[in-house]
């Protein structure tokens, strides 16, 4: 640990301390088992619902291994029924289309089933009214591994990717941004530390020349031999390594000191070696009389760099006749790396954060310019504007890197680990005015508005353009603007590797393993080349605002000449360099367009040794539709082992699986979808036959009764219906915008999304909706939170005693440990603080005119 990090580990662990889980609002109370009463306040649930459910539903939807995941036994008033109109909407759907009960189970009579839609439908409108005064809430949360390197990135144009040493990131509905599952375990906190200064380090680099010697004595040795005044020997051919830090490119100088004890027919010879190369070779003809010393220059790079210095051409001769020509040693005295021998130019980052530099030494003159760069830089990293006192706290710093000999870099660099291990960089934080009352819905900030923003679409904190409009609060009437500027910028691209990596599921390729015995030809090039292929299909979507059914029915791909030769398809060589890995736009035949005949897709739903359409039928379901079947019962995950069943086709073997009543209804919107992507392996390429060469039956009827033969007619079929696409992609963006999980509410919200967005519903026109949406832009209070106790008038306080007079201050450590107190206290009342609602819209004037700089 560094000498920096002290202070900061006691601020950093003190504040992560906090509880940031938080409860989401969510549907009604569970009833309880033996609540069977008519329900007073509407005597036609008990009159004639809960029998209806008890004679029809029973036996299927009961808290026993309910089929489908849905119990309906649970429901025992018709208020707990409008607290849950999501569930009720899909039984209606279900009693409506007649799909329920089963065709081999007692049916209800049609004015039965008329009369319970009826009442169904007006308890999920009842419900879906009061679910809509509720945009949400969402639980602090910290930055995930790509929020964290894309944020160190955009703020100090570093290169390097600091959080891909962090622990993986949990999942949560499907995403790894939902604030209830990004933990922080005590390793992430160290990790913080470490990640913070060494982007610190490599952001402001030390600016002063390095000038390291090491004695040879001291260095790690390699090859036998000893000490002589001084001088360490070697008397066989070795090494004498060390490892020094590189802060700067640049050129520098390496020096030795050394004699040779000569013997054979030529000289002593000597090597300098950086890492695991020897960069020169010299002759040492000077004796223990008169050791010389020899160098070497050369560029090198920053970073942790392994120095040495050996001797290579080691000469034994124990019988020679001369006592002189028996034996070839050699001795070192020391080496030292020096430089850069010229001051390298600003690099960059640099530039972006030394805005201005002090003309003295004086404490005034070094406080006013670190003011001026420190407030800008932390007003960009924790997303919002800078108080005083925070901004006391980082001179602070500087003042005790100043004591301990740094200039004026070193002071920033300190200042800027202190900044970039903060909570306030760490984790994003939405203040609610009123944060116990879970009825009282608030517009979230500018400042918020804007770090949702720049989240949502690229992974990143708000750029000057954002800030600028959160400082003045216009961000909210310039939002079609700022969202289609957002898109066309090159950072844009983050939105379609991390929202459609995870929606798509294209992160489960690495996962994929095809039998290297049937799929010879499956590798990682392969596998790189599918990922890319959707990806850029996406992201034309994105960049050319393409009406979003195009994810089924493109009639183009992008393939490279790998990819291609999967697929069949003949490219015309370009006789450019890189022919053979670029990617081209090409057209495709219907039965291989869109993201349902990627290899990705099909790879990732399949088996290692064959396809699986309960897999692919289940991605189309969940993903596409929407409509995720719950987890199979237990006992009922797999098909059957009986030989007989076995020895039939992969179809026979599903319907023999269907007959059991708890797989029933799951398989019979799963399997037909799965069996229309039959036509493709376990790896996406074209077939005509099944392992066992028998002919493709890629024909499929859903239980609406549509049937269709292959993937042109199924994506048809799923294409008549496109706005179950466009919702379920804005379900998916709105849990990804947002960082929480869906609620009741969200159905609303996303109906009147949808509904903006059409009706062609492009890509753009479905985020702009999205960004609009109340769930973007309010939030709640949370009603799991205990409202604090009146607090009583405070008795009158004793007069105080007189101060003593203060004591001069200490040496550099006794100040280090004030510090570390101080850090502690304010990072204990950080909570408390992240209750004052900030004025937002109208900052200091100081503070806007810093951002507009």
């Amino acid at each position: 640990m560094s000498r920096s990090q002290p202070i900061l580990a006691t601020a950093l662990v003190a504040a992560s301390a906090v509880v940031l889980a938080g409860a989401l609002a969510a549907g009604g109370a569970v009833a309880d088992d033996d609540a069977r009463a008519p329900d007073a306040a509407d005597p036609e649930f008990g009159a004639r619902i809960r029998p209806f459910l008890d004679r029809y539903c029973g036996d299927c939807h009961d808290d026993d291994a309910p089929s489908g995941g849905l119990d309906l036994e649970r429901f025992a008033s018709a208020e707990q029924v409008r607290a849950a109109p999501s569930t009720w909407q899909k039984v209606v759907e279900m009693l409506s289309s007649a799909e329920m009960p089963p065709a081999d189970e007692a049916q209800p009579t049609l004015p039965e089933r008329a009369a319970v839609v009826a009442w169904a439908s007006r308890a999920v409108e009842a419900g879906r009214a009061a679910a809509a005064r509720n945009p949400g809430r969402v639980t602090i949360r910290r930055l995930n591994r790509a929020e964290y390197n894309h944020s160190v990135h955009d703020l100090l144009a570093v290169s390097s990717r600091p959080a891909d040493a962090f622990p993986d990131d949990d999942v949560g509905y499907g995403f790894d941004v939902i604030g209830d599952v990004l933990t922080v375990p005590p390793v992430l906190v160290e990790r913080y530390l470490e990640a913070a200064e060494r982007v610190a380090a490599e952001a402001l680099p030390d600016d002063r020349p390095l000038e390291q010697r090491i004695e040879c004595e001291d260095a790690e040795r390699e090859g036998s031999g000893g000490t002589q005044r001084g001088f360490a020997r070697l008397n066989t051919s070795g090494m004498f390594r060390a490892r020094v830090e590189v802060s700067v490119a640049g050129e520098y100088v390496f020096r030795m000191r050394c004699f040779g004890e000569q013997a054979g027919p030529e000289p002593c010879r000597a090597v300098f070696r950086i890492g695991r190369r020897n960069v020169a070779t010299v002759d040492v003809p000077n004796e223990a009389n008169e050791p010389k010393v020899y160098e070497w220059r050369g560029r090198l790079e920053p970073g942790t760099t392994e120095i040495g210095v050996g001797f290579i051409n080691d000469y034994y001769r124990p019988n020679d006749p001369d006592p002189k020509q028996r034996d070839r040693n050699m001795a070192f005295d020391w080496m030292e790396l020096v430089g850069p021998t010229t001051p390298p130019p600003p690099s960059r980052s640099i530039r972006r954060i030394l805005i201005d530099q002090p003309e003295d030494d004086l404490p005034e003159t070094r406080h006013a310019a670190a003011r001026a760069v420190l407030r800008p830089l932390a007003q960009k990293a924790w997303r919002r504007p800078v108080t005083t006192e925070e901004l006391d706290r980082l001179i602070a710093l500087t003042d005790l890197a100043a004591e301990q000999g740094e200039g004026f870099r070193g002071q920033i660099r300190l200042a800027l680990t202190a900044i970039l291990c903060s909570p306030h960089f760490i984790y994003r934080v939405e203040v609610h005015p009123a944060p116990t009352d879970a009825g009282a819905a608030h517009p979230i900030g500018d400042w918020q508005l804007a770090s949702r923003l720049s989240y949502f679409l690229w992974s990143s904190l708000p750029d000057d353009a954002l800030r600028k409009r959160a400082a003045r609060g216009t961000l909210r009437t310039d939002l079609d603007a700022q969202v289609a500027r957002m898109l066309d910028d090159p950072k844009a691209s983050r939105l379609v590797r991390h929202f459609a990596g995870q929606w798509l599921q294209l992160r489960r390729l690495p996962e994929a393993s095809p039998d290297p015995a049937r799929f010879p030809d499956f590798d990682d090039d392969l596998r790189a080349a599918m990922r890319i292929e959707s990806e850029m299909l996406f992201e034309t979507i994105v960049r050319e605002n393409r009406p979003i059914t195009e994810l089924l029915d493109a009639r183009f791909t992008f393939v490279n000449a790998r990819l291609a030769d999967h697929y069949g398809i003949e490219l015309e060589p370009t006789g450019l360099d890189g022919d053979e890995e670029r990617f081209r736009r090409v057209a495709v035949p219907p039965e291989r367009g869109g993201i349902l005949g990627h290899a990705s897709v099909l790879t990732i739903t399949s088996d290692p040794t064959r396809t699986s359409p309960v897999k692919r039928g289940k991605w189309v379901l969940e993903v596409l539709l929407d409509d995720s079947p719950p987890p199979p019962p237990p006992g009922n995950d797999s098909l059957s082992d009986d030989p007989a069943v076995r020895a039939k086709t992969l179809r026979k073997q599903l319907e023999a699986h269907r007959d059991k009543p708890a797989c029933r209804s799951c398989h019979a919107r799963m399997d037909p979808l799965g069996f229309g992507l039959e036509r493709f392996d376990p790896v996406g390429a074209r077939r005509e036959t099944d392992p066992e060469g028998r002919p493709i039956d890629d024909s499929g009827e859903l239980p609406d009764g549509s049937t269709f033969a292959g993937l042109a007619e199924l994506r048809d079929v799923l294409l008549e219906r496109p706005r179950v696409l466009a919702r379920a992609l804005a379900k998916a963006l709105l849990i990804y915008a947002t960082g929480r999980g869906p609620i009741e509410a969200d159905d609303v919200a996303l109906d009147r999304i949808v509904d903006q967005a059409g009706p062609d519903w492009r890509f753009a026109d479905l985020v702009l909706a999205v960004v609009r949406s109340a769930p973007f832009q309010m939030h709640v209070g949370d009603a799991t939170r205990p409202k604090p106790d009146p607090v009583p008038d405070p008795e009158p306080e004793p007069e105080p005693e007189p101060k003593p007079a203060p004591k001069p201050e200490g040496s550099a450590e006794e100040k280090a440990a004030r510090a570390g107190e101080r850090a502690a206290k304010a990072a204990k009342a950080a909570g408390a603080r992240a209750n004052e609602k900030q004025d937002e819209k109208h900052p200091p004037k100081q503070n806007e005119d810093e951002d507009d700089r």
